[in-house]
């Protein structure tokens, strides 16, 4: 098989007068100036970044991964997060729930999609500490990211076993695995081969070579900030295969809709002089940007972030420089359920991106997806010479700026335009010269109307056919009894085509585009007008075009009939009109099609071959041949479908901070009694109270420590949890103070006044709560091993640092520490407020009559005074299973409000609402997390941080959408959701 491949790879580098390269590993992944071939196939690599961690349902990673398909990738990037799979030293789980990896990728062979592998082991991805294992932030791992043989030694493990995961999944095992990166944007500022950079990078390779992955690898350069990792550049060691860079150039603002949208126009340069034997590869691409804390708008409200517009000049723009490889970060964002996030975001990571956290399709993925049916057709763009750029470039004025990309085998031709402000609004005008093998044609009148960006293309082959020139976009062709080409343009643009024939082509056109031959060139030449909606235009020789307006476009599909994640132009069939085609086959003369679909609309699908009917979700449809020999059915939607969503009712709450009182019994607390620490920061007190140094990672920490006497004024109180936590203190069961969190805070120190009143002359008692909002990524000081808890604590006027004027610290958070107790779930899940720690959140928790803890009120009652309590409710779904619904949940609260929120659904902390940071309110629930169909379980901590209590406005469920569909969402979910057992242990 090696032997063939080889040959395979020599036959096409003599087609394409190149020769490719290899690893010497494998030739079933090559690559060279131009682009990656995958078992001897040149292909665009358009990737989709998609991250399992936030998405613990893996019945649901088929829903995301069909839908990246059917949008146009042919490919996923994914980060393997080593904390998620690792709670402790040498304990890894591989296997559990959404931790199940081999699921990840069987699940994207079965959609056709290839799979970019990046393990780290550090990642960054605003996820929590980066990704490193957070036992680790006690710095028990050494230098991080060095050569540091402790750091080697903590990874190795990790790197191994993931590796052996990833090698069985790669496609010379028969699986998706093309490609695997090494490290994260990790910058290469010294070229030295005994650099620690270097040693590192070395050291990562050799542990996947040695863990058997054959791919090649690859990086990704942190912008243009240096120059790392390239076989061209400075090579002394390290270096990967096919250098990447990453690029966020969009610098889009929430509140001015005007800033930024400045393109990028150095990229080729950048990669022909770091990278030139190697094809142009961008491994993270703007989809879009995070939130942080105390943001001004929500995603939901980000409408600059929303617009089509980016993808259709960014993405071209990136093709008009030669990028051949892809992938779009992100393309689904997710949600940072439990305490996964790092600091710098908050519950939800929906991005922006083309896919919303809800899952749903949006107009900025439907034109997304017109750029990857583009290039996955268009095969004479793989091999491409830069002719020449600039503004005003073979056009007829300087107010646009042009690519132009020149086969130089075939002499196809692909022109980018773009305006030469692209964040002008304007609408332009102009002539571009075109160089066709018939010589030059000029096309007089071009528009580009505000923020829109054309490719305009010669000598274009389609199936047996071929485009002299053409002025309007190409979506796709396909090759069917017909060549069938479609073209888009925005209503009212002109768009112009020549076909080469040696006939004269006669034509007829359906719908209300005006169409008219032209005499711009000597060959078959037609001008048009687009008009709203679908036209098609028919040809004697056989051709049919389709000319849409951009929003018909963006509801084209191209369905494949086949499961190699490389499609060719005849395997396909052409769908206009759904929401979404999920998948396509023609069986015993009917047209079977599954997908979904919001309102009810006209279906009209281009197969090549007679059909009796069409089967839309497993009903059959009567179907109608059009006078072009497409066919037409009327499909139902789900605008008129009835849902009912019950209202939160029957509320049973209970104290979830009985750690204030003083007589509070911690006897099973662990007691913080150690005087040195491995991490890299000092402590300001001793003991250490560093909640790490105490098995405790992720969520709430509480500390309980003791003093004598009434002669203390005050206290002093470090505490750390990542941007936007806060804390509070409690003196014998009365509120001293604390902080209410501030989104640029990592730590907060206050000194509190003790009341005289509440000292005691023995066993006073401060409970201190410090929130977590993560483990903080490296680009924050010491990354991960930056403490959280408290920092450091001592009595006034007589403490110090080393005598505190405590006579004894202790502390709890999540149930079992590193234990990991609810290994579904996962390490990440809990914190430690004490209704966490006993189980109130999961389902099946007895809070009704029988339990003492428990009464009746309501979040929206709520605390007259400081404290923490939880509130726990059941609801039922009835959803009709043939539906999907993206469910959430809503808070509000009145202004001023002062309090932190946790919200729990069947166990999932999917919801963390801050009131006076926000911008959070609304929280997407998916299947599995929620029961569409029965009951389910939801739990409320509403911790208010001053004397003057605090209450909710609102608890609801309700509804982003509503759509028929065919995929499973009403499944039994009851394996993702372990009920309550008894947790005493942990109170």
């Amino acid at each position: 098989m090696r032997l063939l491949n080889s040959l395979t790879a020599a036959l096409l580098g003599l087609v394409w007068g190149v020769s490719s390269t290899s690893n010497n590993l494998t030739d079933a992944v090559t690559w060279d100036q131009y682009s990656l071939s995958v078992n001897g196939e040149r292909t665009y690599i358009y990737s989709a970044e998609f991250h399992y961690q936030r998405m613990p349902v893996p019945e649901l990673w088929p829903d995301i991964f069909q839908k990246f398909k059917a949008n146009g990738f042919n490919a996923i990037s994914v980060y393997f997060f080593w904390s998620y799979h690792s709670p402790s030293p040498d304990v890894y789980d591989f296997e559990t729930s959404g931790k199940n990896v081999q699921r990840l990728f069987d699940y994207a062979k079965e959609a056709g999609l290839w799979v970019i592998a990046r393990a780290g082991p550090y990642c960054n991805a605003e996820t929590s500490g980066g990704g490193l294992a957070l036992w680790g932030s006690d710095g028990s791992m050494g230098k991080l990211r060095t050569a540091d043989e402790t750091y080697h030694q903590a990874w190795l493990p990790w790197v191994t076993k993931i590796g052996q995961i990833i090698a069985a999944n790669q496609i010379t095992q028969g699986g998706p695995v093309i490609l695997n990166q090494i490290e994260n944007e990790y910058q290469e500022n010294t070229h030295s081969p005994n650099a620690t950079e270097v040693l590192h990078m070395e050291q990562i390779e050799k542990a996947f070579r040695d863990a058997g992955v054959v791919v090649p690898f690859t990086h990704n350069e942190k912008g243009m900030r240096s120059q790392s990792w390239s076989t061209d550049y400075q090579n002394v060691g390290g270096a990967v295969d096919i250098y990447g860079l990453d690029s966020y150039p969009g610098s889009l603002s929430c509140t001015n809709p005007d800033a930024g949208f400045n393109v990028v126009r150095t990229y080729y340069q950048w990669f022909q002089n770091y990278s030139y034997t190697q094809p142009e590869y961008l491994p993270e691409f703007e989809g879009g940007w995070f939130s942080a804390w105390g943001s001004g708008s929500f995603y939901d409200q980000c409408t600059t972030e929303h617009d089509p517009a980016f993808p259709d000049v960014y993405y071209k723009n990136n093709i008009g420089q030669r990028v051949t490889l892809h992938n779009v970060y992100m393309a689904w964002g997710g949600t940072n359920w439990g305490h996964s996030a790092a600091p710098v975001v908050y519950t939800s990571y929906d991005y922006s991106a083309p896919l919303r956290e809800t899952r749903q399709q949006w107009d900025k993925l439907f034109q997304t997806k017109l750029i990857g049916l583009f290039t996955r057709v268009s095969k004479d763009l793989l091999q491409t010479e830069m002719v020449g750029n600039g503004t005003g470039y073979k056009l007829s004025s300087s107010s646009g700026f042009s690519w132009v990309l020149r086969n130089p085998d075939s002499g196809a031709t692909f022109t980018t335009i773009q305006q030469a402000s692209t964040k002008s609004r304007s609408n332009v005008t102009f002539a571009v010269d075109l160089e066709t093998s018939a010589g030059t044609v000029t096309v007089p009148t071009v528009e580009l109307y505000g923020r829109q960006s054309k490719i305009l293309v010669t000598d274009y082959k389609f199936g047996s056919n071929e485009l002299l020139y053409a002025s309007a976009d190409i979506a796709v062709y396909g090759v069917f009894d017909v060549d069938v080409l479609v073209l888009y343009l925005k209503e009212g643009q002109t768009g112009e085509f020549g076909l080469k024939s040696n006939q004269t082509l006669t034509y007829k056109v359906f719908g209300d585009s005006s169409f008219a031959a032209t005499t711009n060139t000597t060959e078959n030449s037609f001008r048009y007008t687009q008009a709203a909606g679908t036209s098609a235009v028919q040809f004697s020789n056989g051709v049919l075009v389709y000319l849409l307006d951009q929003p018909t476009a963006w509801r084209l599909w191209a369905p494949v009939t086949t499961s190699n994640p490389f499609v060719a132009p005849n395997e396909q069939i052409f769908v206009l009109g759904p929401y979404l085609v999920r998948d396509a086959s023609i069986t015993g003369g009917h047209l079977i099609v599954n997908g979904d679909n919001d309102n009810a609309t006209t279906f009209e699908a281009y197969t090549g071959k007679p059909i009796e009917s069409i089967v839309w979700n497993g009903k059959p449809i009567k179907a109608e041949r059009t006078a072009y020999g497409s066919y037409t059915a009327h499909i139902p939607g789900a605008e008129s479908r009835r849902i009912s969503l019950p209202a939160l009712t029957r509320w049973r709450s209970a104290d979830s901070l009985p750690e204030a009182q003083p007589d509070y019994d911690d006897s099973k607390w662990i007691v913080c009694d150690k005087n040195s620490t491995l991490s890299p920061t000092k402590p300001e007190s001793i003991p250490v109270l560093f909640a790490s140094d105490y098995g405790f990672y992720p969520g709430a920490k509480i500390y309980r420590g003791y003093f004598d006497g009434v002669n203390s004024t005050s206290v002093y109180i470090s505490t750390s949890g990542g941007l936007g936590f806060g804390w509070n203190a409690w003196l014998n069961g009365q509120l001293i103070g604390g902080h209410p969190g501030n989104g640029s805070l990592t730590n907060i120190n206050a000194t509190l006044s003790l009341p005289t009143s509440a000292l005691k002359l023995k066993d006073n008692v401060i409970t201190v709560v410090v929130d977590y909002h993560g483990h903080d990524q490296t680009s924050t000081a010491k990354g991960v091993e930056n403490p959280r808890g408290i920092l450091g604590a001592y009595l006034l006027p007589s403490g110090k640092s080393t005598s505190t004027g405590f006579k004894q610290w202790k502390i709890q958070g999540n149930a079992g520490g590193s234990a990991n107790i609810d290994p579904v779930r996962g390490p990440m899940n809990e914190g430690g407020l004490y209704g966490e720690r006993v189980g109130w959140h999961l389902p099946g928790c007895d809070t009704g009559s029988g339990s003492s803890n428990f009464s009746d009120s309501t979040p929206l009652e709520g605390l007259d005074k400081s404290g923490i309590r939880f509130y726990t409710t059941e609801f039922e779904l009835d959803l009709d299973e043939d539906l999907d619904v993206p469910l959430g949940v809503e808070f509000s609260a009145v202004s001023g409000t002062v309090a932190r929120v946790m919200l729990w659904v069947n166990g999932y902390q999917y919801g963390k609402y801050v009131p006076q940071l926000g911008p959070q309110t609304r929280f997407p629930i998916p299947p599995g997390v929620v029961n569409n169909r029965g009951r389910n379980s939801l739990a409320v901590s509403l911790w208010a941080q001053t004397d003057d209590g605090a209450k909710l406005d609102e608890v609801t469920l309700f509804s982003y959408g509503q759509y028929q569909t065919s995929f499973k969402f009403s499944q039994d979910w009851s394996y993702l959701q372990p009920g309550w057992s008894n947790r005493e242990e942990f109170a």
